[in-house]
């Protein structure tokens, strides 16, 4: 009897073992031979999927007390590999239930879906069916109010085909659910990745330093999945879509011919531009012949003055530029044009952003913190001109303050906003304004008559951002220097209203060139001694504008000559003295002269013939300015008193390190920040009070005027802006976190200012 069971034992075991081989196998060999649309990638997803029949309906349950709204996405079937030139058209009936099963509301929405096969367009997407392959539309989406069916705990849905090409569709279903306000760490870990590590960045305890509310603000509500009620493949089937990220819904209908998105559109009446970062070779493709498009290069800092680009043909249709310098690329074209730009096998991305369509029915509302600033984006829609109200609520919902806000109609030369057909057209200008909200502000609402859209962005007002600044525009280079911008685009409670109703606008943004604006303002800086006294002179190399008008010539304006005969004395020079300034490879490294007769015949003087370069402050092109800078050590705060004094325009902050060993050159980590009284209504400009720079050391001449040494690494300047949104300055504080060289300039209104003699080191 007992090896009796043991022979059944092992035949069982091994009846199994076969049938899991064999199972095993035609999976693997059904995978294998199934048809795919694309190849497979690292960006793929799958998401379950339920089939929508069209002879009866599917239900799905949902919470009627926590769901605020239902959100659906479908997506048409197709047999095959075809595209279609022509939307397809389908629809899907819903029908609303309370949980006594009675009939609350019912509604048909219609959708045209197109075929999406192009693997470029990151939108592929497959279901494998019995071994075959069948292509999946693009998506479409709806969403339903359902705080309207307060007892609403079901929802039935049907299909309505309206082409015969059509297979069928597919359709996912989410409820709208708050989060738990009681659970702050689930919350937190609901926050993408990236956007945790952008708050930490405001924080030096990590996630602790976090509150409850700040948590909680964060993710408002979540999406629920839902499934449907019933037997599977009885009362509903369900399969697999794969799909390449990023998955993008699109809610409008597919025109037969459609403009890549990817492209630039110019026109006789816009401009497109783009920054570029590196000299690396620019590729486009364009749908115009090269003649009738005009390629111009900006230099953002206005040292050089605009010039056109020349483009050679490498290919059919294919342009490339080779001399490149970071700045900034306009695009003119005489006729409706479509280019499509490359550096380094990348494709240049256009910036676009998204607005709310507000309508007398809809305003825009949105949760917010108190004692936070805020700043509304808005254009005008129209070529009249628009008003818009800012209302005010506190946490019991009653309005306590509102403000105006009249708009100018301008027709924006750079910006577009894209169609639901691709198409791109003119849009009004932006228009920015801010508030800083008072503490017990607790939610806002955007309200117009006309037709307006509106973008809202927040901040904390203590928080600082942080940016790498270099000579010319550059990717940031640095690992353990992360930029955080100083705004944050902030969604609205009540989105899927607008998503609904489809008054969302998508708008491609633009910069403009700086244009060529001669200043009626003037610098000037004040003896920094009682703070920092120890100071030396230094000689900079600081070109003016390439539009600015020749200046009178100031004793402390110098220009580089090739020698000693380079200078010139008579009768017509407007200093009484010209000075030569001599730096030699040997010490002293730095000698300084009056330029007369007597000096220039002497034997001594004669041997700085030798000497590696000369300066003097007479004659053209004198761009080398003689400054003072004042030591700041490691660690030091230097601040200034603005208390009973004119509050300046802006602060220039001129950065050195000296001697030049600091190691690799690496950037120079400066803090500033602003303390006064500001505004209390709506501005129009906004200053952000602390901020935190990565310095990038520049390739600008510079010399330390000393005798033992005038090696000096140079960095780019910083223009700490003060807005009229300030009423008051009374302090302004700078430190660094490397020992460092600096020279303050004050921009005031008046003009012109008298040089003090710290200053003019010639008086």
């Amino acid at each position: 009897m007992y090896w009796i069971k043991k022979i059944l034992h092992l035949v069982i075991t091994l009846v199994l073992l076969i049938i899991m081989l064999w199972v095993s196998f035609n999976g693997v060999l059904w995978l294998t031979s199934a048809e795919q649309l694309e190849e497979r990638s690292e960006d793929e997803t799958r998401s379950v999927v339920h089939w929508l029949p069209n002879d009866k309906y599917i239900s799905f349950n949902f919470s009627s007390s926590r769901t605020r709204s239902i959100r659906l996405l479908s997506n048409a079937i197709f047999d095959g590999q075809q595209a279609f030139d022509e939307p397809v058209n389908y629809a899907v009936q819903y029908q609303l239930f309370n949980s006594q099963g009675g009939l609350l509301d019912e509604h048909t929405y219609h959708h045209a879906s197109k075929l999406v096969l192009a693997a470029q367009e990151q939108q592929v997407k497959q279901i494998i069916e019995d071994r075959k392959a069948l292509s999946v539309a693009s998506g479409q989406s709806f969403y339903i109010d359902v705080s309207n069916y307060p007892d609403a705990s079901q929802i039935k849905l049907k299909l309505i085909p309206e082409e015969d090409t059509l297979r069928g569709v597919v359709v996912r279903l989410h409820a709208q659910t708050p989060t738990d306000i009681d659970d702050s760490q689930q919350i937190w870990l609901k926050l993408p990745v990236d956007w945790r590590e952008r708050m930490l960045n405001y924080h030096t305890l990590g996630g602790n330093a976090l509150t409850t509310h700040e948590l909680t603000n964060a993710v408002s509500y979540d999406w629920t999945k839902l499934a449907p009620q019933g037997i599977p493949n009885i009362d509903f089937v369900s399969d697999i879509l794969y799909e390449t990220l990023p998955y993008n819904v699109i809610t409008y209908d597919f025109s037969a011919q459609q403009w890549d998105l990817d492209s630039f559109y110019s026109a006789p009446n816009l401009t497109a531009t783009f920054r570029v970062k590196n000299n690396e070779p620019l590729q486009f493709n364009s749908t115009v012949p090269l003649s009738t498009l005009r390629l111009t290069w900006h230099d953002l800092s206005q040292q050089v003055a605009p010039y056109e680009l020349q483009a050679r043909l490498i290919s059919d249709n294919t342009f490339q530029i080779d001399d490149i310098r970071p700045g900034l690329i306009t695009i003119q074209s005489s006729l409706p044009a479509l280019t499509h730009w490359y550096q380094s096998e990348q494709s240049v991305a256009a910036l676009h952003s998204y607005y709310y369509i507000l309508t007398p029915d809809t305003p825009a509302n949105y949760t917010v913190a108190g004692g936070s600033d805020v700043v509304m984006d808005i254009r005008a829609l129209n070529t009249q001109d628009a008003q818009a109200l800012l209302s005010l609520y506190d946490e019991k919902g009653q309005v306590f303050a509102r403000h105006k806000i009249d708009l100018e109609s301008r027709v924006s030369q750079f910006d577009r906003l894209i169609t639901p057909e691709t198409l791109r057209l003119n849009v009004n200008e932006s228009e920015k304004y801010y508030l800083r909200l008072p503490d017990n502000t607790a939610k806002i609402s955007i309200s117009s008559q006309g037709s307006l859209a509106v973008k809202l962005q927040s901040r904390r007002r203590e928080f600082h951002y942080q940016n790498v600044v270099c000579e010319q525009l550059c990717e940031n280079p640095l690992s353990n220097f992360t930029e955080i911008g100083a705004w944050f685009a902030q969604k609205a409670s009540n989105e899927f209203v607008f998503t609904e109703l489809q008054q969302i606008l998508k708008v491609r943004l633009f910069e403009a060139p700086p244009l060529p604006v001669v200043k009626d303002t003037d610098y000037a800086s004040e003896a920094l001694f009682d703070q920092h006294p120890i100071s030396n002179t230094a000689l900079i190399f600081s070109p003016p504008n390439y539009f600015e008008p020749s200046s009178e010539p100031t004793p402390v304006h110098f220009s580089q000559i090739d020698g000693i005969d380079a200078i010139t004395l008579n009768n017509d020079t407007q200093l009484k003295t010209p000075k030569v300034i001599a730096l030699t490879d040997k010490k002293p490294k730095y000698v300084e002269f009056d330029a007369t007769a007597s000096t220039l015949s002497n034997e001594l003087v004669s041997n700085t013939n030798k000497t590696t370069m000369l300066f003097t402050n007479q004659g053209s092109n004198r761009h080398f300015i003689k400054s003072r800078l004042y030591k700041i050590n490691r660690g030091d705060t230097f601040s200034m008193d603005y208390q009973g004094k004119d509050k300046p325009l802006s602060i220039v902050i001129k950065p050195f390190t000296y001697p030049a060993v600091r190691v690799e050159r690496s950037p120079l980590v400066i803090n500033t920040q602003l303390s006064g009284q500001y505004h209390a209504g709506i501005t129009s400009e906004y200053t952000v009070a602390t901020k935190r720079y990565a310095l990038i050391p520049t390739n600008k001449q510079a010399f330390m005027l000393h005798p033992q040494s005038t090696d000096i690494v140079s960095y780019p300047p910083i223009t700490i802006k003060i807005g009229t949104d300030m009423q008051t300055l009374e302090k302004f504080a700078i430190s660094a976190e490397d020992e460092m060289w600096i020279s303050i300039l004050e921009e005031h209104s008046a003009q012109p200012l008298t040089p003090q003699w710290w200053q003019n080191e010639n008086t």
